[in-house]
């Protein structure tokens, strides 16, 4: 009973403390749920998301193909087991009309328990931020910040309904968490399985071993002379090149098997099934070329990341990379460069805000090094934002990569294929923010660096970068719209009538009897050439469709001799149609055309009035 008492209270107090983050949870969670019942992702642009790709890829079973056995995959084995189990789950209910309604529920449901993880991880590490010693209320309000900026961007939520980014995210946090806690070896693990979902969390190794070590080596150039010394706590005088490494091996092999124990362990039964398809995730990423990266576009590729293969196909071979003019030896080589020049700078690792600065800066250097990038990795980066720049340039840094992560997604792909200088200024702005991001998570690790005239240059600089884009936007939507024109046009199923009536001379009144039709000729025809007019079937006894069609028809006569009419079923004729075909009596058309489909005719009117003056 005193047990419980106490449990009790230690609950009450632990309530009581962090309540404004229980209540943001709390709404957190309810808005990802809803979003994942009442939301599917792409709007009202394209209804698509990962989450279709995942079920037919599970559909497969039906057929005896499973990943590892007699299927390629993309993803690592943790990934791809999830997705079947949670398809066979799935298909014990009944379909919907929407096939995907209870794979989307479930999925969606189980990436939202690791989302709610991230979320917590990010309260924690916004607390040790805060305060490594005190839960005062003013820590527990600072650590809030973070957390509320980050329930309120939209693409982890977007992430959410359609991709499975928290899934390995998670992992990659709990690993970074636990090295906080100085708790490497478990780290490890989780690390291992994180390695398992997505190879992502392979990022932490480095930052594990300088945490995992007790003791470091600083090896110094100067004057000509190399010495090796053994570091102390105490702030280093030694003037020179210097370049610390941590050299504690027995610690830093344990940590490095444990991490290999526990892939070793996650992929021997997959590596039994089928040998050739261990790496088959590897093998595929290889074999893809360059996509939506700087990379991409010096090897000239402005598409997605194709999949180079039918999964399905066991013949299938790697072969030789793609042709690309891009030096990866070179290019890797430059960027373990710079990373290794800031990871052998002297650190204070033990400072929570150095290791998890350091973790994004290597998260920002990878995103810039890799050969592809989907939008949905921009969730990584949002998570440091988020915790590490909780303030006017972190929102605006956030802001503007999700704006333009939607516009490279939704937009580019789907609506303005052929426009790849919108694609180009997508990837030129991300890459330049991921250098801005990788930059400002150094200056958290040496804030001596940040001098007045730094921080005057960095205020300018995003003033200067927030005018250019608004600026660049007006002649970008311009553009944007002569092609959306241009592109819909040629999409049209009206396409040859509504080119047929732009190049005519004789205009006027242009009648039509569909609102489909309506839609589609009014952006073209209707605001110069023609004045575009709707026959209406609705009739009551006091306004008949007779007297209404009669009124009509008056009133178009009055404005102009010429009327062309569009009937968008020539094989029905509705009640308006036939008082019209009454009123216009027999006056022959002076034109007639079947064209998309439907009857284009041409009436001139002052030949019916000459006509009904005649005695």
């Amino acid at each position: 009973m005193q047990t419980a008492s106490k449990n009790f209270y230690q609950l009450k107090a632990l309530y009581q403390r962090h309540t404004d983050f229980i209540l943001l949870i709390v709404l957190f969670i309810t808005f990802r749920v809803l979003s994942l019942v009442a939301y599917r992702p792409g709007g009202l642009v394209l209804d698509f998301s990962d989450f279709y790709w995942y079920r037919g890829f599970a559909e497969l079973t039906h057929q005896g193909y499973y990943p590892y056995d007699n299927l390629w995959t993309t993803y690592p084995p943790l990934f791809p087991l999830v997705m079947i189990a949670i398809y066979q789950i799935s298909a014990l209910l009944p379909p919907w009309e929407h096939a995907n309604l209870w794979f989307t529920l479930l999925l969606g449901g189980f990436f939202l328990l690791f989302e709610i993880g991230n979320f917590i991880l990010l309260y924690l590490f916004a607390l040790k931020l805060s305060s490594q010693d005190s839960l005062e209320q003013p820590a527990l309000q600072k650590a809030l910040r973070p957390c509320w900026i980050y329930a309120a961007l939209f693409v982890p939520v977007y992430t959410l309904t359609g991709w499975f980014e928290s899934y390995p995210l998670f992992f990659f946090l709990l690993s970074l968490y636990l090295l906080l806690e100085k708790r490497p070896y478990l780290s490890a693990v989780f690390t291992g399985i994180g390695f398992m979902i997505k190879l992502i969390p392979l990022l932490l190794l480095p930052i594990g071993v300088q945490l995992v070590s007790t003791f470091r080596y600083s090896l110094t150039f100067f004057d000509k002379k190399l010495s090796l010394t053994k570091l102390s706590d105490q702030p280093s005088k030694t003037t020179g090149l210097q370049i610390t490494f941590p050299f504690d091996l027995p610690r830093i092999v344990l940590y490095f098997a444990i991490f290999l124990l526990a892939v070793i362990i996650i992929a021997l039964p997959f590596y039994f099934m089928n040998p050739k398809l261990m790496l088959a995730s590897q093998q595929i990423t290889g074999a893809r070329q360059p996509w939506e990266t700087v990379w991409a576009l010096i090897d000239g590729n402005y598409d997605y990341g194709i999949i180079p293969l039918d999964m399905r196909d066991l013949d299938w071979s790697p072969g030789e990379a793609p042709p690309t003019h891009i030096p990866w030896l070179w290019v890797t080589a430059a960027f373990a460069g710079v990373y290794a020049i800031f990871y052998t700078r002297r650190i204070d690792w033990l400072n929570p805000r150095n290791a998890l600065a350091f973790a994004g800066f290597t998260l920002c250097l990878f995103m810039l090094w890799s050969k592809g990038y989907s939008p949905q990795w921009l969730g990584w980066p949002l998570f440091f934002i988020a915790l590490l720049l909780p303030n006017v340039r972190g929102v605006i840094y956030a802001t503007i990569l999700s704006v333009f992560n939607i516009i490279e997604a939704n937009f580019y792909f789907v609506m303005f294929p052929e426009d790849r200088w919108l694609l180009a200024a997508t990837i030129l702005i991300r890459t330049g923010l991921l250098i801005v991001l990788a930059v400002e998570f150094l200056f958290l690790i040496w804030p001596q660096a940040v001098t007045p005239r730094v921080k005057r240059v960095r205020a300018w600089g995003v003033a200067a970068y927030i005018a250019l884009l608004l600026f660049g936007s007006i002649p970008a939507a311009i553009q944007l719209g002569h092609s959306y024109f241009d592109l819909r046009l040629q999409q049209s199923p009206y396409q040859a009538t509504i080119t047929r009536l732009q190049d005519e001379v004789v205009t006027g009144a242009l009648l039509l009897n569909s609102h489909t039709v309506y839609d589609w000729f009014y952006p073209y025809l209707g605001r110069d050439q023609y004045e575009l007019f709707m026959l209406d079937d609705f009739g009551i006894p006091s306004n008949t469709v007779e007297m209404r069609t009669h009124k009509l028809l008056e009133d178009i006569a009055s404005h102009t001799d010429v009327l062309w009419i569009y009937d968008v079923n020539p094989a029905i004729t509705t009640p308006a149609e036939e008082v019209m075909s009454a009123w216009l009596g027999d006056l022959p058309p002076a034109h007639i055309q079947d064209i998309d489909g439907g009857r284009l005719r041409l009436f001139i009117l002052e030949d019916k009035q000459q006509k009904s003056n005649l005695p």
